[in-house]
């Protein structure tokens, strides 16, 4: 089978705005799960330690990335109109591919009109409802600002790429399988680099009270994996982003 080389990262994620920060969290040890800030929602209308409460969740804690919304839109061609209908979760991955590319050496420059593949692991959509609700806001920019289909695309259009471009939703395992599918890809000759990997943003407390009743979500805040203390998983949200080529081809 054909090796396929990771050449880049870009990632934003909780305590880390790059890889060589994110590596910091690791080595330290870093804890960055905190409880639901004010300016996502109202934590106290919606938390209930009793997991049968109607509408609630048992839910306080969370990862949330640090800035989520602030984004220099003008880097990409986005006006600022455009800017305000589009989910965090497309600003997040604009900003990982970017700092991907950066991370391999690779500049806007030599990377446009080529044949660049973009396979992204997206499944919430907290943004969408959050617009949905407030109708009057709602203008030309609001659908493709809001669609998980366009997530991908919006990468593809704003570098110029001409490789496959599609978004993936198979639940947890949607990163993981965008990047087997761009190795695959490669594999396959389709395309000749790739941008690949997942993005979550947590913009709203419905899914929280969902998975409260699925009993799926921790009640403390923590994945606790392989130990008797495990009670559910804790969610988080950011971005990761790999750029990939076949390794032979890699200089």
């Amino acid at each position: 089978m054909e090796e396929i080389a990771i050449i880049g990262v870009g990632c934003k994620l909780p305590g880390a705005d790059d890889i060589n920060q994110f590596w910091r969290v690791l080595q330290n040890g870093e804890n960055h799960v905190l409880e639901v800030p004010s300016d996502r929602w109202n934590l106290e209308a919606f938390y209930d330690p009793d997991p049968n409460a109607p509408g609630k969740t048992y839910v306080r804690r969370a990862g949330f990335i640090k800035n989520h919304d602030s984004w220099d839109n003008k880097v990409y061609g986005v006006n600022d109109f455009e800017a305000s209908q589009m989910d965090p979760q497309q600003r997040f991955v604009l900003d990982c591919c970017f700092k991907a590319m950066e991370n391999a050496g690779i500049t806007r420059k030599s990377i446009d009109d080529s044949n660049t593949g973009v396979y992204i692991g997206v499944m919430n959509s907290d943004y969408k409802s959050l617009q949905s609700s407030n109708s009057e806001n709602m203008n030309n920019y609001t659908l493709t600002g809001t669609s998980t289909s366009i997530v991908a695309a919006r990468i593809s259009f704003a570098f110029n790429l001409h490789g496959p471009a599609m978004s993936l939703d198979t639940a947890c395992s949607s990163s993981l399988l965008a990047i087997h599918l761009a190795a695959q890809a490669l594999r396959e000759g389709d395309c000749d680099m790739a941008l690949a990997g997942g993005v979550n943003s947590l913009m709203a407390p419905e899914i929280f009270v969902q998975l409260s009743k699925a009993r799926m979500a921790s009640p403390t805040g923590y994945c606790q994996a392989f130990s008797s203390k495990a009670d559910g998983y804790a969610r988080g949200e950011g971005a990761g982003i790999l750029l990939l080529k076949r390794l032979k081809d890699v200089s």
